[in-house]
């Protein structure tokens, strides 16, 4: 009697074996499942890390490309000068420092977003170059504030000019003309002469390789005579 219930124990005990074999395989893939989600979690993680210091580059670029907008919403009888061509004349509603305030200020903000593509590759300031171009192409103000305090622009007044202009040969001309009128400070002369150089050396007058010249170059400038 026990022997012919031998065969049906075996059966059953093979139908558990494998059913908790199965149940041990079901928690096995659900764990290796999580694990996998675990890493995909890190790797994005890590990925936003990465991403992190160039995300704050490029909000860089963007806030410091428009922060003279804020003023403008105040101070809407500004923006002629730096949009229309409009050159300030007397008896404007606007006053001349404030013009030349706003025009300081955007310079500003346009040299250190130059400066800082040419120290951080991850600098997205070619989506902007095109705003710095228009803003120096479309306002007397800035254009002047650039040639008459072109020595406070070290680093990005190289740059700056190209935007300024439709050549490299209209450039070289603006860089004669600062040399001329640097005659008086050897020094700034000297580094004037130095970046026409340059330019003339180049084939291409690119807004961030120049702009790496002026951030690498020496600050030990000799005295040369450009012709």
């Amino acid at each position: 009697m026990i022997g012919s219930w031998v065969p049906l124990l075996t059966i059953v005990a093979s139908l558990l074996l494998v059913v908790t074999s199965a149940l041990n395989f079901s928690v096995f893939l659900r764990q290796l499942r999580a694990s996998r989600e675990q890493l995909e979690t890190a790797r994005r993680q890590l990925e936003n890390a990465r991403q992190g210091p160039e995300i704050l580059l490029v909000q860089r670029a963007m806030s410091e490309t428009s922060d003279h907008l804020k003023i403008m919403i105040d101070k809407a009888y500004l923006r002629p000068y730096f949009y229309e061509d409009k050159p300030w004349t007397e008896g404007d509603k606007a006053s001349l420092d404030e013009v030349l305030a706003m025009a300081e200020l955007i310079l500003n903000n346009y040299a250190s977003a130059i400066i800082h593509s040419a120290a951080f590759p991850q600098y997205p300031v070619r989506s902007v170059e095109q705003t710095i171009r228009f803003h120096l192409r479309h306002s007397p103000a800035m254009r002047e504030f650039l040639l008459d305090g072109f020595e406070h622009y070290q680093l990005a007044g190289l740059a700056l000019l190209c935007l300024k202009n439709d050549s490299k040969a209209e450039t070289e001309q603006d860089l004669e003309q600062l040399i001329a009128a640097a005659a008086h400070d050897p020094r700034e002369l000297a580094r004037r002469e130095r970046l026409l150089q340059h330019l003339r050396s180049t084939k291409e007058a690119d807004v961030v390789e120049l702009a790496k010249f002026s951030l690498t170059a020496t600050d030990d400038y000799p005295v040369v005579t450009v012709r």
